[in-house]
């Protein structure tokens, strides 16, 4: 009996003599630097000098036991956090990073959901693509002076943060920085930045203002698309091109300034902002993109000026509140569908600088009563271009002399009404009010 108890001992001892060894674990992670992790109290310790190791996914040394890492300390000479280094690690709650290190990686703490608070130090001038994307647990940071740039995704899907300072030593927001940032509210670019990255804000729901400043030349693609409490945006003169669906769906939207130095509007940027009433856009101004102003359901009235040579196709489809338009005498060409289903439009005016009018271009538009068409020679319109326009119904105004010229074009003979004016007219608007028009 004596020698079983003895032997049970012995076995109990063994076991626990080897759990003990197997809950400690080290390596190399870099040239000159060492690791080493305890299981049992989750502490992983970074010790040595100079750069970490970039590392793939998956490829970390302690990836197999990151599930058991809850705190990191990285001694004092390190001077850099590898790529993904910490990606995954959900149950880090608490990293403390020395002055030593200059550089995030890309992916460092990438989904490192249990991390609250992060201090970045003074030292670090570059924060890594997607460095901290999917922290959902991240509650605040702090971004010291020295970082100039922020890289894509950098914070993208860090819904738990309700704020976060750019330094004025930033000078370019990268790529969805900050994109996914559900519970941010209000965020002040820094006079240091010169440009807004492709949607660097995309998807800040919570997003209700931003004040963009004089420094930024360029808003990027997506920047500010699906920030669908934003009320209204200032842009600055200094903005010469606004992107790709750079407002789409911003669906609360009233107002917005566009400077005199922007030339392009880019295809779909204010695309679904549903309750934009007006919308002024500067002489400086060129071309309005695809779908430039599509959806836009609330827009009531729109000039375009005289800058503007192109209308892109659907740059105005589905505005259906949009009453009334003109069109100056600077656009030789009417996009593929620039104004269909615009069914509360009443009258337009095509100058007589246009020359084609696309496919589709104000097809479904059934509420149209008159149209002013300054053209000797009818334009060349494409398949469907006037497709819905009640044309027993409808007055056509032609330049005098040309009558005939449209009773033979296509689309423009199914015209039931064609009347030609001389110079100056003042026919009746639905209103019974006498309008000017110019032929």
């Amino acid at each position: 009996m004596c020698t079983l108890k003895v032997l049970l001992v012995a076995l109990w001892c063994l076991s626990v003599s080897v759990k003990s060894y197997a809950e400690v674990y080290s390596g190399s992670c870099g040239e000159n630097v060492k690791w080493r992790l305890d299981t049992v109290t989750g502490l992983l310790e970074i010790t040595g000098s100079g750069e970490m190791e970039d590392y793939d996914y998956y490829g970390t040394p302690w990836y197999s036991h990151r599930s058991s890492i809850n705190k990191c300390t990285i001694e004092n000479s390190v001077t850099s956090i590898g790529d993904r280094a910490f990606s995954l690690c959900s149950g880090l709650t608490n990293i403390t990073i020395p002055n030593s290190v200059t550089s995030i990686g890309v992916g460092a703490f990438e989904i490192c959901t249990g991390l609250k608070s992060i201090t970045i130090p003074n030292s670090v001038t570059s924060i890594g693509k997607g460095a901290f994307s999917g922290c959902t647990g991240l509650t605040s940071i702090t971004i010291p002076e020295s970082v100039t740039s922020i890289g894509e995704g950098a914070f993208s899907g860090c819904t738990g943060l309700t704020n976060i300072t750019i330094p004025n030593s930033v000078t370019s927001i990268g790529e969805g920085a900050f994109s996914g940032f559900t519970g941010l509210t209000s965020i002040t670019i820094p006079e240091s930045v010169t440009s807004i990255g492709s949607s660097a804000f995309s998807g800040c729901t919570r997003l209700t203002s931003i004040t963009i400043p004089n420094s930024v030349t360029s808003i990027g693609d997506w920047a500010f698309s699906l920030c669908s409490r934003l009320t209204s945006i200032t842009i600055p003169n200094s903005v010469t091109s606004i992107g790709e669906y750079a407002f789409y769906s911003c669906t609360r939207l009233t107002s917005i300034t566009i400077p005199e130095s922007v030339t392009s509007i880019g295809g779909c940027a204010f695309s679904g902002c549903t309750r934009l009433t007006s919308i002024t856009i500067p002489e400086s101004v060129t071309s309005i993109g695809v779908g430039a102003f599509e959806i836009c359901t609330g827009l009531k009235s729109i000039t375009i000026p005289n800058s503007v040579t192109s209308i892109g196709k659907g740059a105005f489809s589905g505005c259906t509140g949009l009453t009334s338009i003109t069109i100056p005498n600077s656009v030789t060409s009417i996009g593929s569908y620039a104004f269909d289903y615009c069914t509360g439009l009443k009258s337009i005016t095509i100058p007589e600088s246009v020359t084609s009018i696309g496919g589709g271009a104000f097809e479904s538009c059934t509420n149209i009563k008159t149209i002013y068409c300054r053209s000797q020679e009818p334009p060349v319109c494409g398949n469907s271009a006037l497709d819905g326009i009640d044309t027993s119904n409808c007055t056509l105004f032609v330049p005098e002399g040309t009558e005939s010229l449209y009773k033979a074009a296509d689309q423009w003979k199914e015209f039931f009404f064609i009347e030609e004016i001389t110079g100056i007219d003042t026919p009746r608007a639905d209103d019974g009010k006498d309008t000017t028009y110019d032929i």
